[in-house]
């Protein structure tokens, strides 16, 4: 249930105000205050959160985690509360998104330093891009074409809880032998192969990266049958495992595996 928000500033703000480039992926957020909100019950959860200057905000949809859970279990209780949060950055067709590492819920907005962003390479310079007129409608049609599947993806999973998951948040996977297949809302699913014991990780919902769009290019051009070596990081939201890929590759014949 990735339920896209657009939070709140966003209505109430010029909507001529200038949009700026999507962060960089490995991106970190240190302790920066935002609201999470959606426009839907249909669209993923979003936090918009300030930059130094005060006046451009990023807009991030949220990752489904267990972090994520907690804080949307707060502001269901608490509808006016912010959050200071901290966490990394992943991007996938011009969009950004945030993995919740650490978050304190307030009442109310805070008074706070402003938000520290970490490029990936703090040597390297600024990326130059054209700025471009923003407005409400582009941020949603923008928002809807990056996560319309993977939205109706993790709403289902919400809704139809894992009592039993083995999953453990926060955990990584290692050349995990896996087949890729899309689920009838047409997010892509990693089905993991079982061990030498029998057994095996529960389906895991693959999230948008730069390595995912990577992946997903490749397996829209293979036959599901075809096995694949993934690693990344293990996530949970209401009894649903997720999956950051962080590498692939295709399964080769000299490989000898012992999952």
């Amino acid at each position: 249930m990735l339920i896209l928000i657009l939070v709140a500033p966003v209505y109430t703000q010029d909507t001529n105000k200038t949009r700026i480039p999507v962060l960089r992926e490995g991106t970190k957020i240190i302790e920066s205050v935002g609201k999470l909100s959606r426009e839907s019950e249909l669209h993923p959860t979003v936090i918009e959160l300030p930059r130094a200057d005060g006046k451009t905000f990023d807009t991030c949809i949220v990752l489904p985690s267990l972090r994520l859970a907690e804080m949307e279990a707060e502001k269901l209780e608490f509808p006016n509360s912010a959050f200071r949060v901290s966490g990394d950055i992943y991007t996938y067709e011009n969009q950004n998104y945030l993995l919740v590492r650490e978050a304190v819920s307030f009442g109310e907005h805070a008074d706070r330093n402003h938000p520290t962003f970490i490029p990936q390479d703090p040597n390297s310079g600024v990326v130059e891009k054209e700025d471009y007129d923003d407005s409400i409608a582009d941020i949603v049609k923008d928002l809807e074409s990056a996560t319309g599947s993977l939205a109706r993806s993790i709403r289902n999973a919400s809704d139809n809880p894992v009592s039993k998951s083995t999953i453990r948040e926060g955990s990584r996977i290692t050349s995990r032998r896996c087949n890729l297949i899309r689920n009838d809302d047409g997010a892509w699913i990693a089905v993991f192969v079982a061990d030498s014991t029998g057994l095996g990780d529960p389906p895991c919902t693959v999230l948008p990266s730069s390595s995912f769009y990577k992946l997903t290019r490749w397996a829209s051009t293979q036959d599901p049958s075809v096995p694949l070596l993934l690693s990344g990081e293990l996530l949970r939201y209401h009894g649903h495992g997720f999956l950051l890929v962080s590498a692939w590759r295709p399964v080769h014949h000299t490989d000898h595996l012992d999952n």
